[in-house]
């Protein structure tokens, strides 16, 4: 069973906060009110009158048992307010995600936690189904069967020692089916609203991603256009100004000292109109890099989660349009895995260039990572992609928790 939604989906201040509205008002009525019979009847009333009945003695013609009953109060009020403390903080800690161990989020805590709220009655096991609905579908239905069936078996347990009619009983059974349902009802609607809230994260990743591969697009046309303004330039307006300026010369050099000041002044022309031509035309070559930072940019802040930082450094022009797509690739498929698998809250995004000219690319998150599973088709790819152009992929788990991935593409290719 896996929990990889739960801790992603919901801050983790949602579940102690919803402990707190759900179990406060009972506390509070606990320790400022005697404890009546409901209470003793219940599975925290039954343990605390066994532990009473091994500690005080029994009532008899010299002691009507006071001890006992303060006893049995006493240690009700400790521990149904215990098992409230201890819910919120499992509920707490299962929601921190990556940074905690991860026996907190297997199934051994959610049993605990289940065992918990039954104990603890006033509404914890709502709570507990209600967070059933951040599971998977196959195990949120496990649990919810588990917890319908462990709540009612200890209201049925407690009440069979009580003196009650077939009526009662009958009554009590559909009690304990009702809140079967409420429980079902509490998991549906959890689950369903996460469901859309899953569909609406991926809408918008995949909306971002079109409006970042536009952008990527309209800059590498823009810089093959400009490519192909700046040779045509060369190549029609920078040959006639050649040969216009030969002409010039020779025409100079054959009528010698009877040339006119009219035909020096238009080889003069000549010659600064060609040198302005072949400037243009370095300027124009020059303006034809791909520039990532506005398709990354983007991309990134499309995205409601994880929230993305980028970081991108200066002169970062982009003469390949191979290179410039092989690393948005990367980018987007490294976004996609935080979004579908990591359930990471942050995750940074730097390009830079190295001393040596090369591109380096890095990108972490704070999510799950890998586990030791093996690569998937995605990283796959994306490394057979790098190859291609030369460069090199390394992807490894973070010091504590995480995924970071290093991305090395040599300087052939990318504009200095």
């Amino acid at each position: 069973m896996t929990t990889s939604r739960f801790d992603k989906l919901f801050p983790r201040a949602v579940w102690p906060l919803a402990c707190l509205v759900v179990t406060g008002p009972g506390c509070a009525l606990l320790w400022s009110y005697q404890v009546d019979f409901d209470a003793l009847h219940s599975a925290a009333g039954r343990l605390a009158s066994i532990v009473a009945n091994h500690f005080t003695t029994p009532p008899s013609a010299l002691s009507a048992g006071t001890d006992r009953r303060e006893l049995t109060a006493l240690l009700v009020r400790l521990l149904r307010t215990g098992c409230a403390i201890g819910f919120a903080a499992l509920a707490w800690l299962r929601a921190s995600g990556p940074a905690w161990p991860a026996v907190l989020r297997s199934p051994a805590a959610l049993g605990l936690q289940l065992v918990l709220a039954v104990v603890g009655d006033m509404g914890l096991v709502y709570v507990f189904t209600a967070q059933l609905g951040t599971l998977p579908l196959r195990s949120a239905l496990r649990w919810l069967a588990a917890a319908a069936l462990v709540s009612s078996g200890a209201t049925l347990l407690v009440i069979l020692d009580l003196p009650m009619s077939d009526a009662r009983f009958i009554m009590a059974c559909m009690l304990a089916a009702g809140e079967a349902m409420i429980m079902a009802v509490v998991t549906t609607v959890v689950h369903v609203a996460l469901g859309e809230r899953r569909a609406r994260v991926a809408l918008a990743a995949a909306h971002a991603q079109l409006q970042a591969t536009q952008a990527l697009l309209g800059e590498a046309v823009r810089a093959s256009e400009r490519m192909r303004l700046a040779r045509d330039l060369h190549d029609m307006a920078g040959h006639h100004l050649t040969a216009l300026k030969l002409h010039l010369d020779l025409a100079k050099r054959q009528a010698g000292d009877a040339a006119p000041a009219a035909l020096a002044t238009a080889s003069s022309l000549a010659a600064t109109l060609l040198a302005d031509v072949r400037l243009l035309v370095s300027s124009e070559r020059g303006g034809c890099d791909i520039d990532m930072r506005l398709a990354l940019e983007t991309l990134c802040a499309g995205i409601p989660a994880p929230r993305i930082e980028l970081c991108i450094g200066e002169r970062l022009g982009i003469d390949s349009a191979a290179v410039a797509h092989a690393l948005f690739c990367a980018v987007q498929e490294a976004v996609s895995n935080a979004i579908r698998h990591a359930g990471a809250a942050v995750m940074t995004v730097a390009l830079r260039r190295d001393a040596g000219g090369e591109l380096l690319l890095d990108i972490a998150d704070d999510g799950r990572g890998s586990g030791g599973a093996a690569e998937g088709n995605g990283l796959r790819g994306m490394r057979e992609r790098l190859a291609q152009l030369g460069g090199s992929l390394h992807a490894a788990n973070g010091a504590r928790h995480g995924f970071a991935l290093g991305i090395r593409l040599p300087a052939s290719g990318a504009a200095a």
